[in-house]
């Protein structure tokens, strides 16, 4: 006669899976509901589960139109973002601080990216590339430029975004290490490495090394690392093929 009861084992481990059901309900109701949460102060819930919103507070004005602009972006209202965005850049302006502009310009072109309105996050882009020339600032240039690059590498416009990271490539390249730079030869390195040029690729990936190794950041320099020791290996298999193929056609 079969044995129908659950044997030693068997009970041992329904009782820890109970067990550990338990616990993972505990530990999540624990975080959803302390009011210190990583949750709450995030502004993801409150201790019902509803949106929480930290509250518009800053003391100065244009960074109050900021936080409206980051609640309006989290909630996907984008023409209040925008139009919250465009307040404190007109603030900025008045007060010749054009160095902020240019950075609320590139939050407004995030936007417009995550809005999938293309043309006018070229222009916020493109914008704040001009307030980092007048600040003199190459490497925020590069940077501007280089969102522009990865705006038409998101809709696979590859060739336009080429063009992009090759102008950002340019404006930079005498510029003093810092990750910013580092993060621009990264992202070009991507590109050549989307187009099958691993030479160009490997070029501006130690370029980001290089960089990475000057700031000390030891996280990005093994990602580098890593990065760089697959395109080598890329580039010497495409050239290996390459032999072989000119190889069979001389036969």
């Amino acid at each position: 006669m079969p044995n129908s009861f659950p044997n030693k084992t068997q009970i041992i481990l329904i009782i820890s899976l109970i067990l550990l059901i338990g616990v993972s309900i505990g530990f999540n109701k624990f975080n959803i509901s302390k009011d210190n949460s990583v949750l709450s102060r995030n502004g993801a819930a409150d201790e019902n589960g509803n949106f929480y919103k930290p509250p518009i507070d800053a003391d100065d004005e244009a960074d109050r139109f900021i936080q409206k602009a980051s609640e309006n972006y989290f909630f996907h209202e984008f023409a209040k973002g925008a139009e919250n965005y465009r307040q404190a850049i007109a603030i900025f302006e008045s007060r010749k601080d054009f160095h902020r502009a240019a950075k609320i310009y590139e939050s407004l072109g995030d936007l417009y990216k995550f809005a999938h309105d293309v043309k006018e996050a070229e222009s916020s882009y493109l914008k704040a590339a001009d307030y980092h020339t007048q600040n003199k600032n190459p490497v925020g240039k590069g940077r501007s430029l280089k969102q522009v690059g990865d705006l038409y590498m998101e809709i696979e416009q590859i060739e336009t975004a080429g063009e992009w990271y090759r102008k950002s490539g340019q404006v930079v390249k005498n510029a003093s290490p810092n990750r910013e730079l580092a993060k621009i030869y990264e992202a070009i390195g991507y590109y050549y490495w989307k187009i099958n040029d691993y030479t160009q690729a490997e070029k501006n990936f130690s370029q980001a090394l290089e960089a990475f190794a000057v700031i000390k950041d030891q996280m990005g320099y093994d990602h580098m690392a890593s990065i760089l020791a697959m395109v080598k290996k890329k580039r010497k298999s495409a050239a290996l093929s390459r032999q072989g193929l000119e190889t069979r056609k001389a036969l």
